[in-house]
């Protein structure tokens, strides 16, 4: 049986009172070590540094070799008349950019102002660490754990996860769980933690436009080609307005039932908040709700666009990257063809349309009978929150959806302002203990719902 309520908040303070700084101390170790996907700098040492933290704690890791990183795989429990939820956890990071940008060394962690500053800080080291402190702390109490635990970690989500999908395929059957439950992402922009239940997927498209065989002098631009103009005409050509032009872009879309467009509508309101971060007010229809308009609507972003150097001249070749956020009923190689499709189609047989892959839509219904479950936690260690049926943004949420076929639950808790991906990357230390107890009492609330969710 799981604890009590008034066991485990007695043993939870106890507990967290003696080891916060030793958690502190090996979130800090983590984060010291480098671990960045892009370039390979660290990755497979970072492996070996967790899978020794998960030993000294009570869990027997494996790692596979899987390519082009490691994934770490860990069981605690069989009992088969418990809940079995899957901890997933990435521990590589984005590449630190330029270190001018940065106040402090991104692998030298420091503490100022009670955050943590270095590379991998929020994303995704302290959710990663805080759920094996939790694990530690359930060990510590002498009690049977009131579910099984799988932790999964990999060391590739910032470079597409690759590899994963096939390990996934390779291992569905002993991967079986009734919840994934992961951490990955800031608050919103009113610092209220975000329940996930799915995300948005992904393509990146990349355009590559020649009208010449080599650039010309500006004086000849009335009489020879500017693959710079071209590729502003196609661009304007692909989108009008808020309009996807791509012909059957918006087929087979799933449209938000009427329970998620409930709560999308809501949730309160952020474009103050956005005002004060961007220095402009979001846009949206006379009508049209924010987090509706959001969080369901794919999008068609120019992400960068490329041609020439600076010099006098008429370019004769131009790039541009397309990122495209898919909705459910949107695949990434449907789109790919429906968007060279439609290049072909506007005359344009100068154009290369490419892309290295994407990724899938996700959504865990809203009915899922874990999902009030979570809700009551992160209520009972935050106080507000809110829930996203969809996030806007693109995580792997499909690995676990629509290839291990279980539903997947996602907590949002790193600072607001976190700075994940960018320079001076930082997360709490108060926020980085609420995430280890969070994770503490979800194990307790899903062993305590065996029953009811069987």
């Amino acid at each position: 049986m799981a604890l009590k309520q008034s066991d485990f908040d007695e043993k939870w303070s106890l507990f967290a009172a003696k080891n916060e700084e030793r958690w502190i101390q090996e979130w800090l170790d983590l984060v010291r070590q480098p671990s960045v996907s892009a370039t390979g700098q660290g990755v497979e040492e970072c492996c070996r540094m967790i899978a020794g933290h998960m030993r000294r704690i009570g869990l027997e890791p494996e790692i596979y070799p899987v390519r082009p990183y490691p994934v770490i795989v860990a069981r605690h429990g069989d009992a088969p008349d418990r809940p079995t939820m899957l901890i997933y956890a990435h521990y590589d990071v984005v590449e630190p950019g330029a270190p001018d940008l940065w106040k402090t060394p991104p692998f030298e962690p420091v503490i100022v102002d009670g955050k943590v500053f270095g590379r991998g800080a929020a994303d995704n080291k302290s959710p990663l660490m805080a759920h094996l402190q939790a694990f530690g702390f359930w060990k510590s109490t002498g009690e049977e754990l009131p579910v099984n635990l799988i932790f999964l970690f990999e060391g590739c989500e910032e470079s597409g996860s690759r590899g994963l999908p096939e390990f996934l395929r390779e291992h569905r059957e002993e991967l079986g769980a009734d919840l994934v439950f992961f951490s990955d992402g800031p608050k919103n922009e009113r610092d209220l933690p975000i329940i996930a239940l799915g995300a948005k997927g992904n393509i990146t498209i990349k355009l590559k436009l020649r009208t010449m065989n080599q650039d010309a002098h500006s004086r000849y631009a009335p009489v020879l080609p500017s693959a710079a103009w071209q590729m502003v005409e196609l661009l304007g050509k692909l989108k009008t307005g808020d309009h996807v032009n791509v012909e059957g872009f918006y087929d087979g879309i799933v449209r938000p039932g009427q329970e998620e467009m409930e709560i999308y509508r809501s949730l309160p309101p952020v474009e103050r908040e956005m005002e004060e971060i961007y220095g402009v007010k979001p846009t949206c229809g006379a009508n049209e709700n924010y987090y509706v308009r959001l969080n369901t609507t794919p999008t068609f972003n120019i992400k960068q666009i490329s041609s020439g150097d600076g010099r006098g001249v008429v370019t004769s070749t131009a790039e541009a990257l397309i990122d495209i956020r898919l909705v459910e009923g949107q695949e990434p190689r449907d789109i790919l063809e429906k968007v060279r499709s439609y290049v072909v189609a506007l005359g344009y047989h100068n154009v290369t349309v490419e892309s290295d892959g994407g990724v899938l839509p996700s959504k865990t219904p809203v009915s899922n009978p874990y999902v009030p479950v979570i809700s009551q936690v992160v209520r009972e260690v935050y106080g507000d929150y809110i829930i996203y049926p969809c996030r806007p943004s693109t995580a792997p949420d499909y690995l676990w959806t629509k290839i291990l076929e279980i539903p997947a639950i996602q907590v949002r808790w790193s600072d607001a302002d976190s700075n994940n991906h960018a320079p001076n990357e930082h997360q709490s230390v108060a926020g980085y203990l609420k995430g280890v107890e969070l994770t503490a009492r979800v194990i307790r609330e899903i062993g305590k719902r065996k029953g009811e969710n069987s």
